[in-house]
């Protein structure tokens, strides 16, 4: 056998999925998407488990899932599911919050995502011992989500050095040179060598997932419109609010067809109907009808009367001009008439 061959055979030797690494995954793959502390294997001990246990648990599956060591072909979606629930059982925020709701607090129906241990740091919060999974403790200043590869990486002292290195081993996969451009938030990371890094989930769906929040937006407005728009069409084409019940009628001075002369009970105003449009009434609908009248003139004075006094009250502020007064300006605005509302003082309403 050749010594190229020999090589081959060890390096696939190296890379076959042992029984441990089979069972973690099909274990995981088992539970729930958000039973995260069963995939940690957390869950007989979740009211007490304590920050140590959940990251004690985390490096031992995601070693045991990591995709670059173990070959089987779920290992990928393991480690992901892995990664979520240290996600969210490693920062004390979202872990009150699914301890309290039962839900994913990252879902897009949760309330407003929260700064966490497993985001981008921000550049004010590098530096030596400035926290984070290689520096020690969970420091602040963190932006957005981290990848799955991003967290294991940080977790394990990869950081901002080439490949998996840390203290608990390391996976070759390359010269690897990682670095910042500019600065602040939405900086860049850039890659020399290695494996090409995943793609984040949230950037690759987030067109999506606004056209998806858009038509549903859209969706549940359609029982609001259909509420309002039917009665409104309903109104318009039965005709119903243009035109008042009852025949028509005009006062004070007969109009050809309204010629039938009739008067108001109480201020006695005379008002004038088509007699062919009374011919049927009978003496109490007649009696109704001159109430009718009477309220409708009532609201018409009052409308016109309201007019009036708007109309003369612009005037008078028109007068009094920014610094001094127009005298003109204020006699036009005294000598303004205002007969609706003459008519209601002597009928003696108020308007």
């Amino acid at each position: 056998m050749s010594a190229t061959a020999s090589g081959a055979d060890k390096g696939d030797a190296q890379r076959r999925c042992t029984p441990e690494q089979k069972a973690a995954v099909l274990r995981i793959r088992r539970c729930e998407p958000t039973a995260f502390y069963d995939i940690l294997e957390l869950e007989s001990v979740r009211t007490s488990a304590t920050e140590s246990d959940v990251k004690k648990a985390y490096r031992k599956l995601s070693l045991l899932t990591h995709p670059d060591k173990n070959c089987h072909e779920h290992a990928d979606e393991a480690f992901k599911m892995v990664s979520r629930a240290f996600g969210v059982l490693g920062d004390k925020d979202k872990r009150e919050k699914y301890d309290r709701f039962g839900t994913d607090p990252d879902s897009r129906f949760a309330s407003a995502q929260q700064q966490n241990p497993f985001a981008r740091r921000h550049p004010s919060g590098a530096g030596p011992g400035g926290g984070g999974f290689g520096g020690g403790g969970f420091g602040g200043g963190f932006q957005e989500e981290m990848t799955p590869e991003e967290m294991f990486q940080r977790f394990f002292g990869g950081g901002f050095g080439g490949g998996f290195g840390g203290p608990f081993g390391g996976f070759d996969t390359g010269p690897q040179f990682v670095f910042n451009l500019g600065g602040g938030p939405g900086i860049r990371v850039h890659q020399f060598g290695g494996a090409r890094p995943r793609r984040r989930p949230r950037e690759a769906n987030d067109e999506q997932e606004q056209n998806s929040s858009f038509f549903q937006t859209i969706i549940g407005l359609l029982p609001i419109l259909f509420f309002f728009i039917i009665p409104l069409l309903s109104s318009l084409f039965s005709g119903g609010t243009t035109q008042p019940s009852g025949p028509r009628m005009v006062f004070d001075q007969p109009m050809p067809p309204y010629t039938e002369k009739r008067h108001t009970p109480s201020f006695k105003v005379n008002y004038f109907v088509n007699p062919a449009d009374i011919e049927s009434y009978s003496k109490n609908k007649l009696a109704q009808l001159d109430k009718t009248a009477e309220s409708q003139l009532l609201r018409v004075l009052r409308t016109e009367c309201d007019s009036e006094y708007r109309t003369k009250q612009r005037m008078i502020d028109e007068a009094h001009g920014w610094l001094f007064p127009d005298q003109k300006k204020m006699e036009r605005a005294n000598a303004f008439e205002m007969p609706a509302c003459k008519r209601l003082e002597k009928l003696g309403v108020r308007r």
